[in-house]
């Protein structure tokens, strides 16, 4: 996850250290140079009519770059929560996926329903006829999305949006019509957090804050899981020997497949500095692919942030065993 990470980081470190130059460029243009005394100096004066041209014209550049460095240290902090929500995410699926939720008809290693992923390309479909010479074990395998919705998916779901909290505005704000990708009880996060804060109660605007969070993040949040499996194991399909001639069924994973689990979430920007980076550039060195990314979301702009993390199904044993499976 790490490597990840860093990876992920890396262009947001280079635009960060152009911010920084291009704060060393404005002061050095409004003969400040970053000095203590001409600060205070500048601060104390009283006349008010009598100002540096340079430091005039330059300040407004140089809130704007000092707004970028923010917004871009927001940017990198929230690159790294997103790719943690997206391994909480895999590891509640690893978990949640083989236990056997009551009450909603998911057994053990068995979710909602899953389709064949239409958007990959390196499907390959076993031989299931008895009398095709490539009948049996073999390379590749088969990449499956899981529908969103059931009971397993909404905890699965739910992990990554309490992640994803964290970085969510505490403020109301206008956000479209979404589905939320979790239900997450407002007051559960509220005994959490007082109880991990006792002087919270002190505030009383700290459960509305929690509420406008958990809002945002469980609507600016979406959940995909997929998973694979392979080909040298036994097909998902119905086997038709007793005592369960379905096996497997159509909600079911192999008990070691691996679990695929992409967090998508938006990042939401500064009023200012987003609408200002939501405008294309035109050059002649191709299409701008910063403002290509940000997307007006209701009345805010956002910077959506996409982690994939893969981890092993953590499932029960197969109910036949290898040496007993017919291929």
């Amino acid at each position: 996850m790490w490597r990840g990470v860093l990876w992920a980081c890396l262009p947001l470190f280079g635009w960060m250290l152009l911010g920084f130059v291009a704060l060393l460029l404005g002061s050095w243009a409004c003969r400040v140079r970053w000095q203590p005394a001409k600060i205070r100096q500048l601060l104390a004066d009283q006349s008010g009519t009598v100002q540096s041209l340079s430091f005039v014209l330059t300040l407004p550049f140089l809130v704007l770059v000092v707004l970028f460095v923010v917004q871009v240290a927001q940017l990198m902090v929230a690159t790294i929560l997103v790719h943690y929500a997206a391994f909480a995410a895999a590891r509640a699926a690893a978990v949640w996926i083989p236990a056997r939720v009551e009450g909603s008809g998911e057994l053990e290693n068995r979710i909602s329903f899953r389709w064949i992923d239409p958007t990959r390309w390196d499907q390959e479909f076993p031989a299931l006829d008895p009398e095709d010479p490539h009948f049996g074990p073999s390379a590749g395998g088969m990449w499956f999305q899981v529908e969103p919705g059931s009971a397993k998916f909404l905890k699965i779901a739910s992990a990554a949006v309490l992640a994803c909290a964290a970085i969510s505005p505490s403020g109301r704000l206008l956000l479209p019509p979404a589905p939320p990708s979790a239900t997450i009880s407002p007051a559960v996060i509220d005994r959490i957090y007082h109880a991990m804060v006792p002087n919270a109660h002190f505030n009383p605007r700290i459960p509305e804050r929690l509420r406008n969070k958990l809002e945002y993040a469980t609507r600016a949040t979406e959940v995909r899981v997929a998973f694979f499996h392979p080909n040298f194991e036994p097909p998902l399909i119905p086997w038709g020997e007793p005592p369960d001639p379905n096996q497997f069924y159509w909600d079911e994973l192999g008990w070691q497949d691996p679990i695929v689990v992409t967090v998508r979430y938006r990042v939401p920007l500064m009023p200012a500095l987003g609408r200002i980076l939501a405008r294309p550039l035109t050059s002649g060195k191709g299409p701008d692919t910063v403002s290509g990314r940000i997307e007006k979301w209701g009345g805010i702009y956002v910077y959506p942030i996409s982690a994939t993390v893969m981890l092993g199904n953590e499932g029960d044993m197969p109910v036949y065993p290898y040496p007993e499976i017919l291929w």
